[in-house]
């Protein structure tokens, strides 16, 4: 009886230790498997020139997981180009853009979502800017692009 005892004790153990084994590997494959939550931010469609006094309107996207909000988002441009590159850590503070617009500037705009902006550019010459959204921690910015105001006729 200790025989059949202690085989069937020893059989269990081998079951057990194979299905906890089994479970480790899926939950190995399962892990590979996962993909990071997306966030960016993305320019879909601003205006290539202007003409002085009046807008070019400006379209950018957040993209980011559904549970995560921003406090603001906005385009910062200036007539002075800042093409350096920019990490998720500089603030606007941090870069040299002199304007940008406060629409979207205080409150809570869940993500992802889609923004737009009209600009009046009251003054001929090349401008340069980037579209901005603070999300958590992060500084998100685009990269540097320019567009030509053209004089009023």
């Amino acid at each position: 009886m200790n025989k059949k005892l202690f085989f069937s004790l020893f059989l269990g153990i081998i079951i057990f230790c194979l299905l906890v084994g089994y479970n480790y590997l899926l939950a190995q494959k399962k892990i590979k498997e996962t993909k990071p939550a997306p966030l960016g931010i993305y320019l879909q469609s601003y205006p290539e020139e202007v003409v002085s006094g009046q807008t070019g309107t400006f379209i950018w996207n957040v993209d980011s997981s559904p549970d995560l909000s921003t406090p603001q988002t906005t385009i910062y441009w200036s007539y002075n180009a800042s093409p350096s590159a920019l990490t998720k850590k500089d603030s606007p503070q941090a870069v040299g853009y002199e304007f940008h617009q406060d629409d979207y500037s205080q409150g809570k705009y869940q993500l992802p979502d889609t923004f737009d902006l009209n600009i009046n550019f009251d003054k001929p010459g090349m401008v340069y800017f980037r579209a901005y959204a603070k999300v958590g921690d992060n500084h998100l910015w685009t990269d540097e692009k320019s567009i030509k105001i053209y004089r009023k006729l």
